[in-house]
């Protein structure tokens, strides 16, 4: 999605792209990866012998034996599974775009591990299944479910498991008792949800997004403390908990109480509805570029439900003016959809059943263009989910950066929290935001008003909105982290933005007693230096040289080295004498081959002209590789 800014005035961004690694230790989202029916698959069938059968005296060649799957955490895992061996050896194959996935293990010793490892939504993700030879040519899925079959069976994290080898002795009994055993916990959520009490967590094959199992799924999340070695499920709709002490047994934890299924009756269907939501925007851009007031039925608004849309601080009339514009969303699609919580409970706090959701915005070619968090789906008096945005009054968008300077080569690595307010009237009484979370001074970093509605919030004490942590530049500035502390830091470190008002006290949104308190997360934390200094940066070129543009013609640029799954950003400032300051930004998708142009038409400049630009791409966390120059 494009998103230009002339400055003083400004077009507001919507569907921005969050540029910012799920270990299964801390967190696993568990979200529409179902299915059904029975097991099965396979389809590696023992290999045939030429001429007839084999004389006495020469034994027929092993029959061929492999495994098939989906690989699924939230939704289709996208990236690769490897297979480990009782004996060490190990074989990788790709994940198909469903998650599906086959490998042959001709050759190699049961029992086996297997680790499927990729992203799911931006986010870093390393779940694990396990099998015996009496599972071959059959289904092994691998799923956060079975990711805890697994770490049930080791008494430990399922990747120190797999990582250390020693599964020689695994049985299909042990995998039959701790599989078992986990369905009898949650089967009441699972049968409230059409799920057939048959089911079988690890063999059972599915397909995500299609099936009462996948609607199970987007209600359960599983979390494992790597310090107490103790997992917990949370059913998302309800907030009921149960615990999984991963040293405790099957066969020693028959005490623990079941998930209820109590408040699960219109779930099923209200996920179904939920995904309708978003569905239902997309689809009216299918073949072209609707008019505004066709999306407006589609999002909350006081005649429908008792929340306003509000999306990065826009009505509903300008988010729609936007996005109508938006020529990426022509045959786009919102994918990886995520729903992370449904608040059924209505009270002062929740004024409708409210569910929270994440999601992809693609292009018709399948690029990304931006990873949307905190999002939300409200239930309306009419009873139909409609699309409510974000419900913030500022439009915050932190994301995580790495920097290069193509003069001199050096590398700096940088979290950025984005604020803007464009639209002050529902939010003046603040002066300041201070953002809070892992990696930031005690008292966070402190963010000012900017001086003109819709304009970058400034770092008090810093230069701009980035808070570099390490570089190799030069006489850069930096808060001096070690790559151990930026290793040290959450998979998925989340932060929290609290406005102040000048008194010091918590602003609320005007004329309510809403607080003004946002969270959001990164998919991935900050690159240590020595990433950053390994990794391939895009490269451009420009016509004319930077250092000789003044405006009033045409200035293009070229880059290489892109992300092709991911929209890039192209940028250019132009400043020159007196106030006048133009800038123009564009998201653009690259070619298969990583490459993409963009043309900026800045008006003359005169005297002294300062200009700034920059390409930046993206990794599969969704976070930035820039290069910048400044003339």
């Amino acid at each position: 999605m494009n998103t230009i800014s002339v400055a003083p005035a400004a077009s507001l961004p919507f569907f921005k792209t969050t540029r910012c690694a799920c270990a299964v230790a801390l967190l696993i989202s568990l979200g529409a990866c179902g299915g059904g029916g029975g097991g099965g698959g396979g389809g590696f069938a023992g290999l045939p012998v030429a001429g007839g059968n084999p004389p006495a005296s020469n034994p027929p060649p092993a029959a061929a034996a492999g495994f098939s799957g989906t690989a699924a955490a939230g939704l289709p895992l996208s990236g690769s599974v490897t297979v480990k061996d009782a004996k060490g050896a190990t074989k990788t194959v790709p994940l198909s775009t469903d998650g599906s996935y086959k490998v042959d293990v001709t050759g190699m010793t049961g029992p086996f591990v297997f680790r499927a490892e990729g992203t799911v939504g931006g986010q870093r993700v390393v779940i694990h299944s396990a099998a015996t030879d009496a599972d071959a040519n059959g289904t092994i899925n691998i799923t956060p479910l079975t990711d805890l079959v697994v770490a049930n069976i080791a008494g430990k994290l399922a990747d120190k498991y797999f990582d250390g080898g020693d599964f020689a002795t695994l049985s299909a009994t042990e995998l039959k008792a701790e599989s078992d055993a986990l369905k009898a916990k949650l089967l009441p959520v699972l049968l409230a949800m059409g799920v057939d009490s048959s089911i079988d967590l690890l063999r059972t094959a599915f397909s995500p997004l299609s099936s009462a199992l996948d609607k199970a799924l987007d209600v359960l999340r599983v979390s494992i403390d790597p310090a107490t070695n103790v997992a917990t499920i949370t059913n998302i709709v309800t907030q009921q908990q149960i615990v999984d002490d991963l040293a405790v047994k099957a066969a020693q934890d028959a005490g623990t109480t079941p998930m209820s299924g109590a408040g699960m009756e219109t779930a099923a269907d209200d996920v179904v509805q939920v995904r309708k939501a978003l569905s239902d925007i997309v689809a009216k851009f299918a073949t072209g570029l609707p008019a505004s007031g066709e999306l407006l039925p589609l999002l909350s608004s006081t005649s429908n439900s008792a929340y306003n849309f509000r999306l990065a601080d826009a009505s509903a009339s300008q988010f729609t003016d936007d996005l109508a514009a938006d020529t990426n969303m022509v045959g786009a699609s919102f994918a990886d959809v995520v729903i992370t919580r449904i608040n059924y409970t209505v009270d002062a706090n929740n004024l409708a059943p409210r569910a929270f959701v994440e999601f992809t915005h693609k292009d018709k070619n399948g690029v990304a263009f931006s990873n949307n968090k905190g999002m939300q789906v409200v239930k309306g008096n009419d009873g139909v989910w409609r699309f409510r945005g974000d419900g913030r009054v500022f439009d915050i968008n932190p994301h995580v950066q790495a920097f290069k300077d193509p003069v001199s080569g050096c590398v700096t690595t940088s979290m950025e929290f984005s604020i803007r307010d464009p639209n002050p009237g529902n939010s003046s009484a603040a002066v300041a935001v201070v953002v809070t979370g892992p990696g930031l001074p005690p008292n966070g970093l402190r963010y000012a008003r900017a001086a003109t509605a819709g304009d970058l919030w400034q770092l008090q004490g810093g230069v701009g909105s980035q808070y570099p942590l390490a570089s190799n530049c030069v006489g850069a500035s930096t808060a001096g982290l070690s790559d151990s502390d930026i290793a040290a830091l959450p998979a998925t470190p989340e932060y929290t933005f609290t406005a102040y008002t000048s008194g010091g006290a918590v602003a609320q949104v005007s004329g309510s007693t809403s607080d003004i308190v946002y969270k959001q997360s990164f998919n991935a934390r900050p690159f240590t230096l020595a990433e950053a200094v390994a990794l391939n940066f895009p490269a451009f070129t420009t016509t004319p040289a930077l250092a000789s543009y003044s405006g009033g013609s045409d200035f293009v640029v070229n880059a290489t080295g892109l992300n092709p799954a991911f929209s890039s950003e192209f940028y250019l400032a132009v400043v020159g004498a007196g106030p006048t300051a133009w800038s123009d930004q564009s998201d653009v998708a690259p070619s298969e081959a990583g490459a993409a142009s963009h043309t900026f038409s800045a008006p003359p400049a005169s005297g002294l002209v300062m200009r700034n630009m920059f390409v930046s791409t993206r990794d599969a966390n969704w976070r930035e590789l820039v290069v910048r120059q400044a003339n």
